[in-house]
This record gives structure tokens, C-alpha cells and sequence, in this order.
């Protein structure tokens, strides 16, 4: 029997030995790196937009006074905007018409996006940094997973954090690092299985010996004591002229309400998410 010399293997066509020279994978690179740069740019865009021209959409919202009171002038704006579009939807009839009426809807959902985009940089179809592909291919699929990206790409920093001790390394927000940093060993043990790793009480409490209950009330203290120390602190920052996000925003407000209530017991519970099933009358 003849055996191919190896000279006569590499120069084997169709068969296994074609190999990639990486050019498609370094253009795919190169065309990331040039989004990320753009949209990198249209994020500093945008905050020096809201430095030099900052627009106050507080005065846009009611206040309390105006939320109780039967008539408003500002909701009565918007009734009047909400019905001018359902009239104009309601005569179309026509092409041209329909026209008007789909670019009445682009111009709020403009506002909307704008809205948004002031408070938080939105990202459109450039994929993560870490390149991760939806639907692989010629890889198994565990694999395409951002932890095992990030470590055959060598960032390490994710994975040696990854534990309740050294979770506050996690953020880049100094004030919130700080925060984690100082609970106990036994409230960051509790916070990083919870809201990490998404473990159930009833798992936790199994895991430390403990009763569900126990891990319930330990949580309502840590949420309890991480929400007044955030509030504090987004609440200094506003007086002091920063810029909050919308989520930061809708956090001062729905904390106000609860603490006007409460007082210093005020913790936003997260874990109902679901109504409670309403029990069937037995006969």
C-alpha cells in the first residue's frame, strides 16, 4: 500500500488540512473595534450634549399637587395629544394617510428614545466586547459562554472576583464597591448567593444550617441597610448638581414614598413578583 508523504498531505484538497488563515476572524475584529469606536464617540457626544444643554424633564411630570387635583394642565396635554393620534388613526384611509399617521408614532418614539438616551447610552446591534456568537456553529456551545471567553482571552479579573469576599471588585462604581465592601462576612456570603447566584432561601438555608425564614429576614436587613446608604447618597448627589440615570431616578422616588410611610424600617421588596394565586371557595 502507498502511503502520502506529509508534503503530499498538506496539499491535500477538500480533505481535513485546509486551514484558516484567520483573515475573516481579523476583519470581524477589525469591524467591531470600529463600532465599539463609534459608539464610544456617540456616547461622549451625547454627555457633552447634556453638559452644555441640559433639559429639565421634571417640569415635565406633576407634581403631587397636581396628581390630586381632578384637572391638570400637563395631563390634559397629553390627553389631547393621545386623541389627536387616535383621530388621525381612525380617519385613515389612504396611503398618504397612513403615512401621517406612522410618522406621528416615529416622532414619540424619537421623544421617547431621547428621553432615554440623556440618561442611559444605549446599545444598538454592535455585539458585547467579548464577542460572543448567538448561534455557534463549529464550537460546542458551552463554550461560547462569557466566562469561558473571557478566560482563554486572558481576563481574569471576573473569575477571581467571583466569590462573596472579593465580590465588591465586580463594579467599577467606587461608591458602590464601598458599600458591599463594608458589610459583614455573613451579610456578603447572603447577598452574594441571592443576588449572584441566584439561589433560592430555601436552597441557602439548607446550604448554612439555617431556617428559610431566618435567610428571609437576614436579606430584608442587608436590602435594608444597602437601599438607605444608596438613597443617602443618590439624594447628596442630586443637591450637589450630579446627573442621575433613570434608573436611579425611578429609585429615589418609589424609596421617598415608601420611607414617608415607614420611616427608617423603608425597604423596596423585590422578591413577590408574582400576585398571589386568589384561593378557590370549597363547597
Amino acid at each position: 500500500m502507498a502511503y502520502l508523504s506529509d508534503d503530499e498531505l498538506l496539499d491535500t484538497e477538500g480533505g481535513f488540512t485546509g486551514w484558516d488563515d484567520g483573515t475573516g476572524a481579523g476583519a470581524a475584529g477589525e469591524t467591531l473595534e470600529q463600532a465599539l469606536a463609534e459608539e464610544r464617540l456617540a456616547e461622549l457626544e451625547s454627555e457633552l450634549e447634556q453638559d452644555e444643554h441640559p433639559v429639565d424633564y421634571e417640569a415635565e411630570l406633576e407634581t403631587e399637587e397636581e396628581e390630586a387635583a381632578p384637572v391638570s394642565e400637563k395631563r390634559l396635554k397629553r390627553e389631547i395629544r393621545a386623541e389627536a393620534v387616535r383621530r388621525l388613526e381612525e380617519a385613515a384611509r389612504t396611503e398618504k394617510d397612513f403615512r401621517v399617521v406612522v410618522g406621528e408614532w416615529d416622532k414619540l418614539d424619537q421623544n421617547r428614545e431621547r428621553r432615554e438616551r440623556d440618561h442611559e447610552n444605549l446599545r444598538g446591534d454592535v455585539p458585547l466586547e467579548y464577542q460572543a456568537v448567538p448561534e455557534p456553529k463549529l464550537i460546542p456551545r458551552w463554550m461560547n459562554t462569557p466566562t469561558y471567553r473571557q478566560l482563554m482571552a486572558g481576563n481574569f479579573l471576573d473569575i477571581l472576583f467571583d466569590c462573596p469576599y472579593e465580590m465588591h471588585n465586580l463594579t467599577a462604581d467606587a461608591f458602590v464597591s464601598r458599600m458591599v465592601e463594608e458589610l459583614s462576612e455573613e451579610h456578603k456570603e447572603v447577598l452574594y448567593f441571592l443576588s449572584l447566584r441566584l439561589y433560592s432561601t430555601t436552597r441557602l438555608a439548607a446550604m448554612r444550617g439555617q431556617s428559610d425564614r431566618n435567610i428571609r429576614k437576614l436579606r430584608k436587613t442587608i436590602h435594608k441597610k444597602l437601599q438607605r446608604q444608596m438613597y443617602d447618597h443618590l439624594c447628596g448627589k442630586q443637591e450637589h448638581g450630579g446627573s442621575l440615570t433613570l434608573r436611579e431616578r425611578q429609585f429615589l422616588e418609589e424609596y421617598s414614598k415608601i420611607a414617608r410611610k415607614q420611616g427608617k424600617d423603608a425597604v423596596i421588596r423585590r422578591e413577590n413578583k408574582f400576585k398571589r394565586r386568589k384561593k378557590k371557595n370549597r363547597p
